[in-house]
């Protein structure tokens, strides 16, 4: 039986290091505090209207793109239990906008 060729090309090093730091932020959430961007679903990053109450139930929001800060919906209602917690960079890697991969402009997050 011939032994596995282990890679440890800078690629994968990074690859593996995004990967296990998403997994990480998923597992230990930062609290959303009404404040900032937020973690949608686990898989989009949103960011509530200016002047929003920070208790406001549901939260309108906005996807955004996680690079170019652009918005990629219009304003959408979102229950709070939507809400993962605030955005942190590791869940970049789960972002359609990230995958390049268009939103459907009829998505909703109403609960």
């Amino acid at each position: 039986m011939r032994p596995r060729q282990r890679t440890d090309a800078p690629g994968d090093r990074k690859a593996v290091a995004e990967f296990t730091a998403m997994l990480a932020a998923r597992q230990r959430p930062a609290p959303w505090t009404g404040r900032g961007d937020a973690a949608v679903r686990i898989g989009e990053r949103g960011r509530p209207l200016p002047g929003q109450p920070a208790d406001a139930d549901p939260v309108a929001l906005v996807l955004i793109h996680p690079d170019t800060e652009a918005a990629l919906t219009g304003t959408l209602p979102c229950a709070r239990s939507l809400i993962h917690g605030a955005w942190t960079d590791p869940y970049r890697l789960l972002t359609n906008a990230l995958a390049g991969r268009t939103i459907n402009p009829d998505l909703t997050l109403e609960a």
